[in-house]
């Protein structure tokens, strides 16, 4: 690949008396088809089968990149002389037309040169423009895009930057980078091309340009080529390998450019089936199961026993699986009232008939399986949270995180962000919390104040307060309500735990299940196939 810096003051430097016209006029030229060449510096206009390029430029283009004359005038390359500012002094070169002026390459020796009035543009693109080509080649530099057509490829559909791949600074701007031509192609037609495939060079600079180029053309309809070991762009795979495997490879083996998020079938990992967890009531079978890298919630009314419910699941969940729980109870207190329960719980017995030996048992499990969260200021953020959450999980191995209830995290709403988009950004980022760290997080969230006409009635997990997003947004959704506190002077008992949404077929179905809560046993027992 062949690069030329393009300086103004190149540019400057070379007129139209240190160089003889080697392209014809705009009155007697004919599009890309003929081109007038230079011959010891006497010019001459010239159709595009004679006089274009002298037998030393020709020879030397065939010797040293197997590039034959055919190739050069059709896509309207001339030979003559110049004045190199690099060489100081005259010499033979090859000249390539660019709009507005031209750019040229000494040959023998390797030195470039810009002549008066060339701007920066796609070399080849008033031809490719013109016939519109589906697809387009694109190459670092003249002689690649030389090769290409050497070896089969539509003149038609091949383009060169005009000045190659230089180390740029990655953030820089577009206009920085010298990038403006792409955008001038884009404007004049080359946005409706559906593919382009890139055939630059594999080192760091070409790499770079690659980049840029898939942003400025787009990544949908990018591809590029993956050269050989040892090859290193178009032209080094011609003189090597030859035409033929050189346009196998650019037109058959262009590979897609990766784009992270989309997949095919075949190509998408077998995902680790899912941990289940029976919630401790064998009545149940299937209907509910819980299970880490998901996002539940609960709600009901309040009094209506979220918070003991759900405990003593998860309470048979740490005892049958043995794994670790971290609870944010912000409003029911961890001492006394978590631990008298979890106490009832473990020694099957309320926490006022135990011995000191079944209290010191039940307090020495408790403390190795559960973690609780307490902000020093009672001021917890979901930030802070997750922050004492991550730790439970990695440092101490707890499986399961829960928030009771929802409404005590201190909000930290962006300026002019509303509640729903609040409340959707927070519940993404616990879903990756949850996933990431392969635990089951759950939030325990009231509901919004209902009507005296539903107020007797369980919520929907539309109900909670701040946004739909508490429905479709989590993976699972229960609600715990109780049709009666009290008859009478008598206070009831029976209550009911909605399964409103499952999102997997593992975590079971929509379903009700329904409870009674035993004042002699200190716990939830299941009524569904009571005798």
């Amino acid at each position: 690949m062949e690069t030329i810096e393009l300086s103004a003051r190149n540019a400057a430097i070379t007129d139209e008396r240190s160089a003889m016209n080697v392209f014809p006029s705009p009155s007697t030229e004919k599009a890309c088809d003929g081109t007038a060449g230079i011959v010891d510096g006497k010019a001459a206009n010239s159709s595009r089968s004679a006089g274009t390029i002298s037998e030393a430029a020709a020879a030397w283009a065939m010797q040293m990149r197997h590039i034959g004359r055919a190739t050069l005038e059709r896509l309207g390359v001339g030979s003559g002389t110049t004045f190199f500012p690099e060489l100081e002094r005259k010499c033979e070169a090859l000249f390539f037309r660019y709009p507005g002026g031209w750019k040229a390459r000494a040959i023998p020796d390797k030195a470039f040169v810009a002549g008066k009035g060339f701007k920066l543009s796609f070399w080849n693109i008033d031809r490719v423009l013109a016939a519109a080509p589906s697809r387009i080649y694109l190459t670092e530099g003249e002689f690649d895009a030389l090769a290409l057509v050497e070896a089969g490829v539509s003149a038609d559909a091949v383009l060169s930057v005009p000045n190659g791949a230089k180390e740029r600074a990655a953030d820089a701007p577009a206009e920085q980078k010298g990038y403006e031509f792409v955008d001038e192609a884009l404007l004049a037609g080359l946005s409706g091309t559906k593919q382009f495939v890139w055939c630059g060079d594999g080192d760091g600079p070409g790499l770079s340009l690659r980049a840029d180029m898939v942003k400025l053309l787009g990544a949908a309809r990018f591809h590029f080529v993956d050269w050989p070991d040892g090859c290193k762009d178009a032209n080094d795979l011609l003189v090597t390998d030859g035409p033929e495997a050189l346009r196998a490879l650019v037109e058959n083996g262009a590979l897609p450019w990766p784009v992270a998020g989309l997949y095919r079938m075949r190509e998408l990992p077998e995902p680790a089936p899912l941990t289940l967890w029976r919630p401790g009531f064998p009545e149940w079978e299937s209907k509910v199961m819980l299970a880490p890298r998901t996002l539940s919630v609960v709600t009901g009314h309040p009094g209506h026993g979220k918070t003991a419910l759900w405990s003593q699941l998860w309470f048979n969940v740490v005892r049958a699986y043995d794994v670790g729980i971290c609870v944010a109870s912000f409003e029911t207190r961890p001492k006394p009232h978590l631990r008298r329960q979890l106490r009832t719980l473990f020694a099957g017995g309320l926490e006022k008939d135990l011995t000191e030996g079944e209290i010191a048992a039940a307090d020495a499990w408790i403390d190795e399986r559960y973690l609780f969260v307490v902000h020093p200021e009672q001021k917890p953020t979901l930030e802070w949270f997750l922050d004492m959450a991550e730790v439970a999980v990695i440092r101490h191995g707890a499986r399961i995180v829960q928030v009771d209830p929802w409404n005590r995290l201190e909000g930290a709403r962006e300026r002019n962000e509303s509640e729903t988009d609040y409340i959707g950004r927070c519940l993404r980022t616990i879903h990756a919390f949850a996933h990431d760290l392969n635990c089951h997080v759950q939030v325990l969230a009231h509901p919004a104040k209902m009507d005296s006409a539903r107020r007797g009635s369980p919520p929907s997990l539309e109900d909670i307060s701040g946004s739909k997003h508490w429905d479709n947004m989590v993976d699972q959704g229960f609600v715990v309500h109780r049709p009666e506190i009290f008859d009478g002077s008598n206070r009831k008992t029976e209550a009911a735990l909605y399964h409103r949404k499952a999102r997997f077929e593992e975590l079971g179905f929509p379903c009700k299940l329904n409870l009674d809560y035993s004042l002699a046993k200190g716990r939830y027992v299941s009524t569904d196939y009571a005798t």
